[in-house]
């Protein structure tokens, strides 16, 4: 597998202070689990913010434990993570092993999702989405950042192509128009601040229905 495209050093940065959203978090977690260069530079920050905490006076702190809906970072290795399973570690305790048996819940004829549980303060949302084969989502926006990681498939939009291991970074300020593949279709995991800003009205009538 060549990964193409990675997160941002601004959110690996983030991601290495413990300061981002539960949902991009937890993109970020999935990506580190298939991805080593990604792996290597969060150690490095981690051991960066660690010798600076060295010249830090100690003082009391207040520890704030995760929620238990948050799939944690893994920073563990490829195969340790990936034994018999398409699905990333941390994903693996709300959709199981394998992607093709998730529970998966139509959208529109050749689109289906699968939310994952956050925890109850959440602004943002986690969810699974499938695309058919040569299938392309309405146009859209974003209400905040926006992380898609691929994770079978791939899918291409008027900004590039992406494949397995690739993650994709839209703000709030990017419309696009994302087209699966022909030949496999995709199945991504993705984060987001806000829900999509669908541009057409049969699109914003399917959204009220089912919170795509």
């Amino acid at each position: 597998m060549t990964i193409k495209r990675h997160p941002n050093p601004e959110n690996l940065m983030s991601c290495a202070a413990g300061s981002m959203p539960e949902a991009l978090a937890a993109v970020m977690a999935c990506h580190m689990t298939i991805c080593p260069r990604c792996r290597k530079e969060l150690a490095f920050l981690d051991s960066v913010g660690a010798a600076l905490l060295e010249d830090i006076s100690p003082t009391p702190l207040v520890m704030k434990m995760p929620s238990p809906n948050v799939p944690a970072r893994q920073p563990k290795s490829i195969a340790e993570n990936s034994i018999k399973s398409d699905v990333p570690a941390p994903l693996r305790k709300f959709v199981g092993n394998r992607l093709a048996d998730i529970n998966w819940k139509r959208v529109t004829p050749g689109i289906w999702q699968f939310p994952i549980p956050l925890a109850k303060h959440s602004n943002s949302s986690l969810k699974l989405i499938k695309v058919g084969a040569g299938l392309k989502l309405p146009d859209h926006g974003h209400s905040g950042l926006e992380l898609t990681l691929v994770l079978q498939g791939a899918f291409s939009d008027e900004f590039g192509s992406y494949e397995v291991g690739d993650v994709v970074e839209m703000g709030e300020d990017v419309a696009h128009a994302p087209v699966a593949a022909e030949e496999t279709g995709c199945i991504c995991l993705i984060a987001s601040e806000g829900p999509m800003r669908f541009h057409g009205l049969l699109a914003r009538i399917v959204q009220k229905f089912t919170g795509f």
